[in-house]
């Protein structure tokens, strides 16, 4: 299993995203905030790309090397099948895993 991560901004839809893919199932795991001056830039949420997003569904993360995980609230882990999600990350593009890791620390905060 693969799981590809990428840091997306769209300036049209207002929002950015750290999106994380399995690349077997098609599985998806997105981190998203609104961009500044958004209604909702104050918080994040997190959503399959398809489901309705829920706000502050992780309780904590880390990461260990190219290890991401997530420790997900109730709510969230119903939705994602899992209390945590765990799975090494392979960057898409030019990000490093650096970069991802710095990007998930600057939305969830």
């Amino acid at each position: 299993m693969a799981i590809t991560a990428s840091y997306e901004r769209h300036p049209d839809l207002g929002c950015e995203a750290v999106v994380f893919i399995d690349d077997e199932s098609l599985a998806c795991f997105q981190i998203q905030r609104d961009l500044v001056g958004g209604p909702r830039a104050h918080e994040y949420c997190v959503t399959t790309g398809a489901s309705a997003p829920i706000y502050g569904g992780i309780v904590e993360w880390r990461r260990v090397d190219d290890r991401f995980e997530f420790a997900l609230t109730r709510r969230a882990s119903r939705l994602f099948g899992d209390e945590v999600l765990s799975f090494v990350v392979t960057p898409v593009g030019e990000s490093t895993v650096d970069e991802l890791a710095a990007h998930v620390d600057r939305l969830l905060r």
